[in-house]
């Protein structure tokens, strides 16, 4: 029965987070983001972003290959890097 629990917890907590998603275009995002990214992951490919909020804020994440592996980068509206997944 926890394990039912558990993983029904998982389960929403995923479900949440992922609605808080919305994809967009490459011309959403804030210059400033596009710039800092363009910089940091010069080789990058396959480039998708999405917005998401974290702490009130908009954050810009973009989905991209580098090095044939995938990775997650988040930056704010001015272009501040937030994090690397």
């Amino acid at each position: 029965m926890k394990k039912i629990l558990v993983y029904s917890a998982i389960l929403a907590l995923c479900i949440l987070s992922a609605c808080n998603e919305k994809k967009i275009s490459a011309s959403e995002v804030p210059q400033a983001a596009m710039t800092a990214f363009s910089t940091k992951y010069p080789g990058a490919t396959e480039v998708e972003w999405k917005t998401e909020k974290k702490d009130n804020k908009t954050v810009y994440e973009a989905e991209f290959k580098l090095d044939g592996k995938k990775k997650e980068a988040e930056f704010d509206a001015n272009g501040n890097f937030i994090e690397e997944e």
